[in-house]
């Protein structure tokens, strides 16, 4: 049986160099010797951990060969990350939303969590 989570996070998809470079970090290696491992150009290497370029699946498949971060996640994050990115320059949506007085608190909290606008 499914539990409902009653303190949803919001989800924003991230660029999958983002969940790269900790990696790196944590494991005490250089985005140079990194880039030399995977037999890339330094430069290249560079541009996907900062989301300046997409990761490519078969430098996703390197890099999962290489350290252990599954393709699959990496691609399906790349993948959650473009879309989302392409809703958003396409896509602007107002809402208004009546909130009873008891309620305010949620409604800060709201905007607190996920930037909206907020009149009272």
């Amino acid at each position: 049986m499914a539990t409902r989570n009653e303190n949803p996070a919001p989800f924003m998809a991230v660029h999958p160099g983002m969940m790269i470079k900790p990696e790196l970090d944590e494991r005490g290696i250089s985005q140079k010797e990194f880039a030399k491992i995977l037999g890339t150009q330094p430069s290249h290497l560079s541009e996907v951990l900062n989301g300046k370029r997409a990761l490519t699946t078969e430098l996703a498949v390197k890099i999962e060969n290489a350290i252990g971060l599954p393709a699959k996640i990496l691609l399906s994050a790349q993948t959650q990350y473009e879309l989302e990115s392409t809703v958003e320059d396409n896509q602007h949506e107002t809402v208004a939303l009546t909130i009873p007085v008891r309620d305010r608190n949620l409604l800060q909290e709201l905007v607190r969590k996920f930037g909206w606008a907020c009149v009272f």
